[in-house]
């Protein structure tokens, strides 16, 4: 049984520091530290991991498709190289037809190209006015290709980012009912104003308390679409009110909880060397004034406890006794739940957007360096 670690952390137990330099101080207290961390998979032994099988087949048609992609030839060749989003899209759609994995790869590859524009390193992350009208002209996009009279024609002069985003949506929607059309519309716009809402925070001149950035985080994470697109991977529709069933609404949050868990403990190494502070384990070590270690063990602690919770929830669902596709589907779509969390984890071992593998040993474990290289 997981201990309670909101009651064990909670909000009376901050320490005072001198926040004048509390990025600096922090930096210091980290830097140069090395940590083991365990497998991440392991915290959720129930959940599988699987590959489609054509990732290769796939990654030819990316390779043809990014050249007409109008994103500086850099950073695609950056994405290409550290981020294997095709392997990613393999691990989230096991089960996936080959026909719809590359408008799936292509996705995933448009929210990490879209996302670095405004996150720390970006050519938007001090840029407010400039972060505003991108989330604008992507919010357009998202309601030209996905509301009622749908437009696949970017407006003159669009950003490479968001004129890239109409073929996309149009294929995906294509593949997807009316009332999948609608989730996913709602979704993306939760996910894109999210982000707006995060480069505020790292503007901040203090860091942000790590229960109010994770609770931001899971409101409107960018993972959440990725589990709409299971439908339009497997072909079937789920009906609204088992997606809106109290025990589905828990397994997706708690799902995307972990995603964010797990990334940010994964992620630690990359965010630091380019000094991105806001992290869940970083943010932990600030308000508690904890070590690197037990700010880790802390992060691992919540897994458990939230791999738990989103375990539990499953009797709880709207099982039919006589329809045994919607049961399928129900299962299907929880397993795509799992897989955000499972595949994430997978993909970041196998790739090395965030840590090189010479890192990381045949049991997952992985030894993140907090230096500057």
């Amino acid at each position: 049984m997981a201990p309670d670690i909101d009651r064990i952390w909670s909000p009376t137990a901050v320490v005072d520091e001198d926040t004048v330099d509390e990025r600096k101080n922090l930096i210091k207290r980290v830097l140069n530290q090395k940590i083991l961390v365990p497998s991440i998979l392991s915290l959720m032994p129930a959940w599988p991991s699987e590959l489609q099988p054509d990732i290769d087949e796939i990654n030819k048609e990316i390779d043809e498709w990014l050249p007409t992609v109008n994103v500086a030839e850099k950073k695609k060749a950056k994405h290409r190289a550290r981020g294997n989003y095709t392997f990613l899209t393999a691990v989230y759609y096991p089960h996936c037809k080959k026909d719809k994995m590359l408008a799936l790869t292509q996705f995933l590859y448009w929210i990490f190209f879209w996302d670095d524009e405004i996150d720390t390193g970006g050519e938007l992350t001090e840029d407010k006015e400039g972060t505003l009208l991108c989330c604008q002209e992507t919010n357009k996009c998202i309601d030209d290709c996905l509301g009622p009279n749908p437009n696949y024609t970017p407006p003159p002069g669009s950003r490479g980012t968001v004129e890239m985003f109409y073929p996309i949506l149009r294929d995906l929607r294509a593949g997807l009912g009316p009332v999948s059309t609608e989730r996913l519309r709602l979704e993306l716009h939760d996910y894109v104003n999210g982000v707006g809402r995060q480069q505020q925070v790292r503007q901040g001149d203090n860091l942000p308390d790590p229960w109010y950035h994770f609770q931001i985080r899971s409101d409107d994470v960018g993972v959440i679409p990725s589990i709409t697109q299971n439908e339009y991977a497997m072909e079937f529709e789920l009906p609204e009110y088992v997606r809106r069933h109290e025990a589905m609404e828990v397994i997706i949050q708690e799902s995307t909880k972990l995603t964010i868990l797990l990334n940010d403990v994964l992620s630690l190494q990359k965010e630091f060397r380019v000094s991105q502070l806001e992290n869940l384990v970083l943010l932990f070590m600030n308000k508690y004034n904890i070590s690197l270690q037990n700010a880790v063990d802390k992060v691992l602690d919540l897994i458990r406890e939230h791999y738990a919770i989103c375990v539990a929830a499953e009797e709880r669902l709207p099982w039919s006794k006589d329809d045994e596709k919607l049961n399928e589907d129900i299962r299907e779509y929880v397993r795509g739940c799992h897989r955000l969390a499972t595949g994430t984890a997978y993909w970041s071992y196998s790739c090395e957007r965030y840590f090189k593998q010479t890192q990381v040993n045949d049991k997952f474990e992985v030894l993140l360096d907090l230096s500057y290289e």
